[in-house]
């Protein structure tokens, strides 16, 4: 419990209180109050917590503070004592000064006690290094960026996975860099109205694609309105900023293209020539196929040998949704299962995933030349090529997806096994033409 009464010795008292500012949004600042010589004094302790957990003073209670309840639940009573440890930390700096102004008269140059001097003293601990961080934007994102991989998801308990901190970290360098080109002093008054028109030339004269672009705003906004919280920013034209993603075009592995993957004799002389023996491709070629038909994201299929096998099913429990979920075994899925004696072998990094798998279907034969459109530096751009040189570690996901379609799986049951919450981001995996909907609509007319 957080006591509010400061009392040394007879010498000095002081009540303090701890008061909430509505600022917009969910969470609210706490502010600490105190009264002095009838001079009001206010701090901003740095800290948030949302209304409905936050106690006020009652006849039989003392101290303001955040509720300890264990049914609010482990991630938000974890919070809520953080916040409370604050406050007694705070606490501790308001002692400081009472030893300082009771012990005043022992000194040559003693602390009088007055709401200039308490405001000094309580803002300076309060701030601390902190203070410094708060002035300089590159130094306040890091620090967030830093608490944020320990941050912990409040949907999924888990905390937030490294490629949400890279993309942050790659954000944080894309903006400095524009700066750095443009001779621009990145401090806080940058992030104006015309800050977006400017970054977005930038970033289309490099090339970036325009789903780049959007996250890179989508981020910003996350650190933005934690600086326009704790009032470090007051232009609000960042709240416009666009941060609408495009759809873009994918390719998807028909089952055809598959099962020439999974045909790939690596004992053959000719193939041997054609790769590196020092690379386990082999184990990259099965990993991606078991994707190709169990729809996991990389995240997951990198390693499944923590992976539930039964006779017919995989029981995965999936990283980025912490979800459980639940897949039958295509007969592809339980022969590489059986040549690896039931555990499938974890895959190399993300980076040699890609080149590795891209050799595979090389050597596979898919070479169908094709042609896929993306918005690239604000223009559309085709890019053409055979088949292979397209593929990412993602096309095994949306192959699932789009194969589960076309042979007639009903939408509900392919998101119930990859994990989608909604049919239109489902439906963005669908890469399906033109022809195979009408030869879809054309089996339903024959039935």
């Amino acid at each position: 419990m957080v006591e509010n009464e400061v009392s040394i010795n007879g010498r000095f008292s002081m009540k303090i209180n701890f008061n909430l500012k509505g600022i917009g949004g969910k969470k609210s600042q706490i502010w600490l109050t105190t009264t002095i010589n009838k001079e009001r004094v206010r701090a901003y302790t740095g800290l948030l917590i949302e209304p409905e957990f936050w106690i006020k003073t009652t006849r039989t209670q003392v101290g303001e503070r955040a509720s300890e309840d264990s049914a609010l639940g482990r991630v938000q009573l974890n919070y809520n004592k953080g916040v409370n440890k604050g406050l007694k930390k705070i606490l501790g700096y308001c002692h400081e000064y009472g030893i300082q102004v009771s012990q005043s008269h022992l000194m040559n140059n003693g602390l009088e006690h007055n709401a200039k001097n308490f405001s000094s003293f309580i803002n300076g601990k309060i701030r601390g290094v902190e203070a410094t961080i708060r002035k300089n934007p590159v130094d306040f994102i890091n620090a967030y960026i830093e608490r944020k991989s320990q941050m912990v998801n409040k949907d999924t308990l888990r905390k937030i996975v490294s490629g949400t901190i890279y993309n942050h970290r790659n954000a944080l360098q894309r903006l400095q860099k524009f700066c750095e080109d443009k001779h621009i002093r990145l401090v806080w008054e940058v992030f104006n109205a015309q800050l977006e028109e400017r970054f977005t030339a930038w970033m289309m004269s490099k090339n970036y694609t325009a789903n780049t672009i959007a996250s890179q705003y989508s981020i910003m906004k996350v650190w933005l309105s934690e600086a326009e919280i704790e009032g470090l920013i007051t232009d609000k034209s960042f709240h416009r900023y666009t941060t609408k993603c495009h759809d873009v075009e994918n390719i998807y592995l028909t089952e055809e293209d598959i099962n020439k993957l999974y045909a790939i004799d690596f004992n053959d002389e000719v193939i041997k020539a054609q790769i590196d023996p020092r690379d386990n491709i082999e184990t990259t070629r099965d990993l991606f196929v078991v994707a190709c038909w169990t729809g996991l994201r990389f995240g997951d299929w990198k390693d499944l040998s923590e992976a539930e096998i039964n006779n017919n099913t995989m029981v995965v429990h999936t990283h980025k949704t912490n979800t459980t979920v639940v897949i039958p075994l295509h007969p592809m899925v339980k022969a590489i299962l059986a040549k690896y004696n039931g555990k499938l072998p974890k895959s190399v990094d993300k980076t040699h995933t890609l080149k590795q798998i891209r050799k595979c279907a090389e050597l596979a034969g898919i070479s169908e030349h094709i042609s896929l459109s993306r918005v690239k530096g604000g223009q559309s751009v085709i890019k053409r090529g055979e088949k292979h040189q397209f593929i990412m570690n993602h096309t095994a996901r949306r192959s699932f997806a789009t194969n589960m379609y076309l042979r007639g799986v009903p939408a509900i049951s392919i998101m119930a096994i990859t994990g989608h919450t909604t049919e239109a981001n489902f439906l963005k995996y669908i890469k399906v033409d033109k022809e195979q909907h009408a030869r879809i609509v054309a089996q339903a007319f024959a039935q």
